[in-house]
């Protein structure tokens, strides 16, 4: 069974960051709400980090060294696209590998 990685307090923070991000949204320009979204993705690694197995660790690195390189090209809207692009592959490899769907056992 994998390790418990979210408590109920960390849970809780992450759902009210989510509902309160939604409503300020509403009043907010449009190219916020990645932002907004990625913050959430920032907040959850670093809630998991601490209680991951090692299997996790590189694409919780991944995301967190995205987020830190997005921040920074926000300014540059094609690099700000591709870093997203890289951190979905890096998802996807993740999930392709931990599901066995690469032909190799899952983890």
């Amino acid at each position: 069974m994998p390790p418990l990685v979210l408590d109920q307090d960390d849970a809780v923070e992450l759902l009210s960051y989510l509902v309160t991000a939604a409503r300020t949204q509403v009043d907010e320009a449009a190219e916020y709400a990645p932002l907004r979204l990625l913050t959430a993705a920032g907040r959850l690694a670093a809630m998991v980090g601490p209680h991951a197995g090692p299997e996790l660790h590189p694409l919780l690195h991944e995301i967190t060294t995205g987020l830190a390189e997005t921040s920074v090209a926000a300014g540059d809207p094609a690099a700000y696209v591709a870093r997203i692009d890289a951190m979905c592959r890096a998802i996807a490899e993740h999930l392709v590998a931990a599901l066995g769907l690469d032909g190799a056992s899952a983890g």
